[in-house]
């Protein structure tokens, strides 16, 4: 098995639970599930990978550490790393965010580093995205996406991972400290204005990643990466409930998907103060 028989075992857990267009989730309650710092949504994916695919190991690493799940079929040594991000839908059935995400001080990518025992490895990892309902008892929108469709720059992902740093003896007596941490904001693809994502249950992979698969999926749209350096990358959008799917040679192409993310302008930033009358 390799990483990516692992990947269309995941979409196939969760694409065959779908029902009216949603999957039903059952979350426990937060004090059922361990400690605090574990998210009953990634404790609900867990159990539902590892429930259909007994053969896969499922860790969990933890609220405050990326990847959020890491799986590994021992049999074949095959490590997958799957980053949960999700979202609860507006009552006007919206996504609360809109162009980006937080990815807080560890930008996405294709690859991560996990330790093996001592051994620190290099593995593929993908992004599990999520809209909720707003009653957080189904899933509207899900997209399983290769990392490397966000940033495929695994040095600039390393070298955000370890660019957080304190400053003490700060402030006047010495007695302060100040956290450098950097946040980051990417593509946000559960924004309600990507039709083509928006109240779908669909695996993004690369183009090549095709000829791992155990059986030919079903395509329904082929999109263009390009970054900005002239290359070109082509990912195929998987669409289980797609009843009509198309050669690849027919697929319709989409271009420059997070266009408006690239179109921001930097804003000035000024200090808030009370302010009283004359």
């Amino acid at each position: 098995m390799n990483t990516i028989n692992i990947v269309q075992k995941i979409y196939k857990t969760f694409s065959e639970k779908i029902h009216k267009g949603k999957i039903p989730i059952f979350l426990k309650p937060p004090s059922l599930i361990g400690t605090v710092q574990d998210d009953p949504f990634d404790c609900w994916i867990g159990d539902e990978i590892k429930k259909d695919n007994p053969s896969l190991e499922v860790f969990h690493a933890g609220k405050l550490t990326t990847p959020d799940i890491v799986l590994r079929h021992k049999p074949s040594n095959a490590i997958l790393g799957i980053e949960v991000k999700k979202l609860i839908q507006k009552a006007s059935g919206k996504d609360p965010r809109g162009l980006t995400l937080d990815y807080n001080s560890c930008l996405p990518c294709g690859k991560s580093l996990i330790k093996i025992g001592s051994d620190t490895v290099e593995i593929p990892c993908f992004y599990l995205f999520a809209l909720l309902s707003e009653d957080s008892t189904s899933i509207v929108t899900s997209i399983i996406m290769d990392g490397d469709f966000l940033n495929y720059d695994f040095e600039l992902h390393k070298e955000a991972k370890y660019a957080n740093k304190s400053e003490y003896k700060h402030g006047p007596y010495g007695e302060g400290s100040v956290r450098h941490r950097r946040m980051y904001t990417y593509p946000n693809p559960l924004n309600y204005k990507l039709a083509f994502f928006h109240l779908r249950h669909i695996l993004v992979i690369k183009k090549h990643d095709l000829t791992n698969f155990t059986n030919t999926p079903p395509c329904t749209e082929l999109i263009v990466r390009d970054d900005k350096y002239d290359n070109s990358f082509q990912y195929v959008v998987i669409d289980k409930t797609n009843q009509s799917p198309l050669p690849l040679e027919q697929l319709p192409v989409r271009h420059d998907i997070f266009r408006a993310c690239k179109d921001r302008k930097p804003k000035n930033r000024t200090a808030s103060m009370p302010q009283i009358p004359v």
